[in-house]
Formats: structure tokens, C-alpha cells, sequence
């Protein structure tokens, strides 16, 4: 079964020292001119990152180089799927598994995935990783919904919007995948689209990253709460063209030791859907394979953290 990691007890929009050098001078900026325009709830709000996984989660020691099991013959999840339960996922013996699953963008304001960044396994943490799961999860049971809308509520969730002032399409998809609680939680501890004003001075003295990522967080909600907006002008926003810069350490396909004891590599297609190998080691006898609440973390901290879904995606559907 999957191990449950403790969330980092300081929850910051990045967990490196220069991430938190970068908040002391957001706070600096506040003393300096933007106190009247922001309160300290709402700097808050823009200290904590709702989703904190990244790299320094990834296990970087226990890896494999790509070429590892290239010439296997790896068995196609798709045609063991009557062997899934969405409570354990797929139970695999040793050997060679592949499968492409859908997947979601965790983090805006960052490039999408290209084959030179090497993605190594997370676990889903952060202040709103219970309500994110829950959201991952439970789309399984509503095939229905369209993966935009899921998607679309995730950025709402890692922007820190309130989800009280969404549309009332979004509010109706938020109250099918989520309780009560959960929907108070994201109405109440979220923060407002602040006035380009607010926005200059907050972030006249900050570096990138931090920089872009809050500027666009910020039009981002200004976004959601506008009934007409599209999914075409979030995502742009959302996703930052050009391709981030690979780690060597770290190549596009490399294997990655999960805590359940199987390796995996992540090869996205986009950030929408993620093919996934898996070897089975002999020593590790049989395990579960159930995606949802992994992330697939890239080496480059410029792309996109993908959260894993348990849709699989098979052609004869």
C-alpha cells in the first residue's frame, strides 16, 4: 500500500532558500508602499502554495538510466483493466507494465512537458492536497465531466481562487467531486483578483520565478471570476511557452523507485495525459498500481508537476 508522507511543516510557494528569500521581499514590499492596498490574511493567502510537491520530494537516489528494460516486453495495462478496482488499482506481478493515463497541469505559470525532462515520482502534499485528490479521485465515478472542467478547478485550486465567485457551471461540476466542507474551505481561504496597482507593487522587487508564477495566479483568478471567460485564455496563461531547461542528471525517461516498491518512468504526451512503464522487480512480488494522489515531478523545476489520474486511456474506448 501507498506510504503517506508528511506534508513539509512550512508551506511556502516553493520549498528552496531562495524561494523563501523571495517572500521576505514580498513582505519588504508590503512595508514599503503596498500595506494600504493588501492585508496581512491576503499576503498570507499569497505566501502558501496550495500544492507544495516538487522535486526535493522525489526519491533522486534509487533511479535507473532510460535505456533500462528497452528491449522488454512490457504487457498493456488496457488489457488487463478487468483486473482494476478503483479502491487498490491494477495488482501486478513482476515483469514489464505500460499504460497512458490522464493527467493534470499542478502548477501554472510554467512550461509544458517536453521528452528532454526527466519526471520522477511524488507524493501529492500541501495545504489543499486532501480537497485535490479528492477532486482527482472522484472524477473517476463521473466520466461524464469533461477533463477541462477538472482541470479548470485544479488551477482555480493552485491560483487560490475563491470558489464561491466561479461560474455557476464550475460551482455545479465543484458540487459533484467535492462535499460540503471541502467547497467551504475553497470559498473561504482563498484570495480575491487584486488590482494592477496592488499587483506592481507586490511584485516590483520580487525575481523570477516567484514573479511571474503570482502575476499570473492573479490573472488567472481575475479570469475565473469572469462568467464568460474561456478555457483556451486560462490555459494560455496557465502554460508558459517555450521548453524549460533539462537537468542531465536527471534524462527524459529515467526510472524512478516508487516507496511501493516497483520502478516507474513518466513519458507525458501533454500535460492532459501521461504514459507510464512499469517494472516489476522479482523481490518485490506483487503489488498495487493505483494511480491517483502521485505526481509525476520534473527535474526542471521550470515545467509542469502532473497529478496522475486512475483514467486510463485505451483505444477502443
Amino acid at each position: 500500500m501507498k506510504k503517506i508522507i508528511p506534508a513539509l511543516a512550512l508551506l511556502c510557494l516553493f520549498t528552496t532558500t531562495r524561494t523563501s528569500a523571495q517572500f521576505g521581499k514580498l513582505k519588504d514590499a508590503l512595508n514599503t508602499g503596498a500595506a494600504s492596498l493588501i492585508n496581512n490574511k491576503q499576503l498570507k493567502l499569497l505566501q502558501n502554495n496550495p500544492i507544495t510537491t516538487n522535486f526535493d520530494d522525489c526519491n533522486k537516489t534509487d533511479i535507473m538510466p532510460p535505456s533500462f528494460g528497452a528491449d522488454s516486453v512490457k504487457k498493456q495495462l488496457c488489457s488487463i483493466k478487468s483486473q482494476y478496482s478503483s479502491e487498490e488499482g491494477f495488482t501486478l506481478k513482476p515483469g514489464f507494465y505500460t499504460g497512458t493515463f490522464k493527467s493534470f497541469c499542478l502548477q501554472a505559470g510554467t512550461s509544458g512537458p517536453d521528452k528532454g525532462n526527466g519526471y520522477l515520482y511524488a507524493p501529492l502534499v500541501g495545504p489543499k492536497e486532501k480537497i485535490a485528490n479528492t477532486l482527482i479521485a472522484n472524477w473517476e465515478q463521473h466520466p461524464e465531466i469533461e477533463q477541462r472542467k477538472v482541470q479548470l478547478l485544479l488551477w482555480a485550486i493552485v491560483a487560490k481562487t475563491n470558489f464561491s465567485k466561479l461560474s455557476a457551471d464550475l460551482q455545479l461540476t465543484a458540487a459533484k467531486l467535492l462535499n460540503k466542507n471541502d467547497l467551504s474551505s475553497l470559498g473561504s481561504t482563498m484570495i480575491d483578483y487584486l488590482s494592477g496597482e496592488a499587483m506592481s507593487k507586490l511584485t516590483a522587487n520580487l525575481p523570477e520565478p516567484a514573479k511571474t508564477i503570482i502575476e499570473i495566479e492573479n490573472k488567472i483568478r481575475g479570469l475565473m471570476y469572469q462568467a464568460n471567460a474561456s478555457y483556451d485564455q486560462i490555459e494560455n496563461l496557465a502554460m508558459l511557452g517555450g521548453i524549460a531547461p533539462a537537468d542531465p542528471n536527471f534524462p527524459g525517461g529515467v526510472w524512478g523507485l516508487h516507496p511501493d516498491g516497483y520502478y516507474i518512468k513518466y513519458l507525458p504526451h501533454s500535460y492532459r495525459s501521461t504514459e507510464v512503464v512499469i517494472y516489476v522487480p522479482q523481490k518485490a512480488g506483487t503489488v498495487k498500481y493505483l494511480p491517483v494522489g502521485d505526481v509525476a515531478v520534473p527535474a526542471s523545476r521550470g515545467c509542469q508537476r502532473l497529478g496522475q489520474s486512475n483514467m486510463l486511456v485505451c483505444e477502443a474506448e
